[in-house]
């Protein structure tokens, strides 16, 4: 007792010290927005927005505390080492900063790996490459690997996309694979030539299901691993991400990340090397646990006894689920409910995908930022400093109708298909609707569909009202996926903007609070403005942000893009055919029309001191913020696909 009461004083004056030593983030231009909770950390801020959980491994201490991470896409591939730093007084681990891991291979993304520590304290990476894999020991001081090791995998019936390596009481390894079916689960085209939905509304393949083989070998030295299947081809769709040990008393279990977020749970025998039947990760309300994000690729923390749990990354962030140590009257494993795993000195961060807008949600007079992400929510980040010099710390998500808001298009509703049901790409446009003084939330996302949140609260406690479908003649509003609606008067009429059934530039008038009429495709000269050279899952994606971007009193369009656009037509179009390389950016549209009879010249590059914006291949958005430093500030924020807010000073661009 006397021990936990020292250590809570000294969590205490640690905290408190941190606190005294706080200094506001300064904006800098070209770089991302920082995190200004005064605790000196805040929800770790990943430098990828698709990627693994390698493991932990005991590097700066005698603990297998600090974490590995393993970044797949394009804009923050690679391997990251976070050392390990304490916990939070709510029990969440902290790390401190990236360090980036050389690998001993040319690092392409596409070598899924993770890390193993043996009994004497040596640390290794392990990769799958192709049905074999591959290790070789790190070195802690250094940080560098050794040169490649191979190992044989015989006894699978195909392929394997995720695998686990877990040591054993007894010294030797548990190698478990996730093994998908046999069979036929799409026609093998590319967008837009592969067929989606029938007409009856059904997917016409079948859902892909996953099934675990493994087998033990006495260490990673072995050259051939034989293994067998242990579980039915049944559990779980699409993906198995990964696989960890924990133990409970005398026994052993393995936990597993899915896809589409449930947490599996299985008992280990470790002298036959197999799996129990099925269950999962629950609640204390019984109920199964679903990560918040997309995958759940899995690592285990180990702080105490009473300080253990899951660590889960995909596309949306670090989760961290605490774990009770209860397996309840089902055989399922009692957590608690996923926390953000957090670290020092981090980024503003949002989950992947950001679309931010810029406001002052709670009338206060200071700007906040609210952004939607990949995943479907919708964060706000309360500024608690200046517009000059603005803080922005860990958002809280948006509430409407007492829910948190998460937009998941389910079984039906992404047009490519099922595989893509927890991505909701909710994409908000911060505006007075319905002009009553009050900020309500218009937005577009993965559905396709193009709602508006009322704020039925008052002007300094925003409250929003369910979502509401926005009406053009009578039928919901459509139009292209994923798209942030352009919204604001132009002239003495609210405009709204968006992308229609041809994915082109479309103009739209409001007629009430819940109605549109139609206002004519936007031209460039005679010419329809289309916004992407293919069709199918291509389509969409633009973010429109109506502003008088060059101040000669009519307003214009600023349009965040994905790399593979081409604005405004299929042959000369941006940012496909930038040079010197396409990206995705921002893209200005000069209207030489009027705001009531808008007309828009080729777009522009954004460029910073010089340098076209080019911010990775998904999809970004910006806004005008009146934020830093100046009399009347109309600088730019810019989200991008890793989550995190860039900030540019508007004297640094130019078009």
């Amino acid at each position: 007792m006397k021990t936990k009461l020292l250590l809570s004083v000294c969590l205490f004056l640690v905290f408190e010290f941190a606190k005294a030593q706080f200094k506001a983030p300064i904006l800098i231009s070209g770089e991302p927005i920082r995190n200004g909770n005064a605790t000196g950390y805040g929800r770790l801020s990943l430098p990828f927005y698709n990627g693994h959980n390698l493991g932990f491994a005991a590097v700066a201490g005698k603990a297998q505390k600090d974490l590995f991470l393993q970044g797949t896409d394009g804009h923050g591939r690679g391997t990251y080492l976070y050392l390990y730093k304490g916990l939070s007084p709510a029990g969440i681990p902290i790390f401190a900063e990236p360090i980036k891991i050389k690998l001993p291979f040319d690092d392409k993304g596409k070598n899924r790996g993770l890390i193993v520590q043996d009994a004497a304290g040596k640390i290794y990476g392990v990769w799958a490459f192709g049905a074999t894999l591959r290790y070789a020991e790190f070195n802690k001081t250094t940080y560098t690997f050794s040169e490649l090791k191979r190992i044989n995998i015989k006894g699978q019936p195909r392929g394997f996309s995720n695998f686990g390596v877990l040591p054993l009481k007894d010294g030797r390894l548990q190698f478990l694979f996730a093994v998908g079916e046999e069979g036929i689960f799409s026609n093998g085209a590319d967008f837009p030539k592969k067929i989606t939905y029938n007409a009856e509304g059904f997917w016409p393949y079948e859902l892909r299901k996953m099934g675990v083989f493994g087998g033990i070998a006495d260490g990673l030295e072995t050259p051939i691993v034989n293994i067998t299947q242990l579980t039915e081809l049944d559990q779980a769709l699409f993906t198995i991400d990964g696989f960890v040990k924990f133990t409970l008393g005398q026994d052993s279990y393995v936990l597993s990340g899915t896809r589409l977020g449930n947490i599996l749970f299985y008992k280990l025998d470790e002298k036959k090397g197999t799996l129990s039947k099925r269950k999962y990760a629950v609640g204390k309300d019984g109920v199964i646990l679903r990560n918040p994000g997309v995958h759940s690729s899995p690592a285990y923390f180990y702080g105490d006894q009473e300080n253990q749990g899951l660590l889960t990354v995909g596309e949306g962030g670090l989760y961290y689920y605490k774990n009770s140590n209860i397996i309840d009257e089902k055989g399922n494993l009692v957590m608690e409910q996923p926390k953000h795993v957090l670290q020092q000195n981090p980024k503003v961060y949002g989950g992947s995908l950001v679309i931010p807008s810029v406001a002052d949600w709670d009338g206060d007079g200071k700007l906040d930022i609210i952004a939607g992400n990949s995943m479907g929510f919708f964060f706000l980040y309360k500024n608690t400093g200046t517009n000059q010099m603005p803080i922005y710390g860990d958002p809280e998500p948006l509430v409407a109708d007492g829910k948190v808001i998460h937009v998941q298009p389910g079984y039906r509703e992404d047009i490519q298909g099922p595989g893509e049901a927890r991505w909701g790409y909710t994409s908000p446009n911060v505006v007075d609707w319905d002009g009553d003084g009050l900020l309500d939330l218009v937005t577009g996302d993965s559905r396709g569909k193009f709602m508006v949140y009322l704020n039925i609260g008052t002007k300094t406690h925003p409250k929003l009202d369910r979502e509401h479908t926005l009406y053009l003649d009578g039928m919901d509003m459509y139009g292209t996926w994923r798209t942030r609606p352009g919204v604001a008067k132009l002239g003495d009429r609210m405009a709204y903007i968006t992308l229609d059934k041809d994915d082109e530039f479309h103009l739209y008038w409001q007629l009430d609070k819940y109605n549109l009429e139609d206002g004519g495709k936007l031209k460039m000269g005679e010419q329809n403005i289309r916004a992407n050279a293919l069709g199918g899952g291509t389509v969409g994606r633009a973010k429109f942000e109506i502003v008088d971007w060059d101040g000669d009193g009519v307003k214009d369009l600023l349009v965040g893009t994905y790399g593979k656009q081409s604005i405004p037509d299929t042959v000369r179009g941006l940012p496909v055919n930038m040079k010197p390389k396409r990206g995705s950016t921002i893209l200005f549209m000069k209207n030489v029309g009027t705001d009531v009879k808008p007309n828009f010249e080729f777009p522009k590059v954004l460029k910073f001191k010089g340098q076209n914006i080019s911010l990775g291949g998904h999809e970004i958005g910006g806004c005008v913020a009146a934020i830093g430093q100046g009399k009347n500030p109309m600088n730019l924020i810019v989200g991008i696909e890793t989550g995190v807010f860039m900030f540019y000073d508007k004297k640094d661009l130019s078009w």
